[in-house]
């Protein structure tokens, strides 16, 4: 799958790239790894600007 398809869809997806983040740290610079972990982070931003519901209770 192209990095850039990379889509967080269900919290099952969101908590499996959070891990494999954790997983990805640290790897080197410029490395498919690297690409991977910058995708994944994507992912997980745009979940969290769209579907964290934190804010709801004011």
């Amino acid at each position: 799958m192209p990095l850039t398809a990379i889509k967080i869809e269900t919290i099952e997806d969101y908590e499996k790239a959070t891990v494999r983040v954790a997983e990805l740290a640290g790897h080197v610079e410029d490395s498919a790894e690297e690409r991977e972990l910058i995708a994944l982070v994507d992912a997980i931003m745009e979940w969290d600007n769209s579907d964290d519901d934190a804010t709801a209770w004011r």
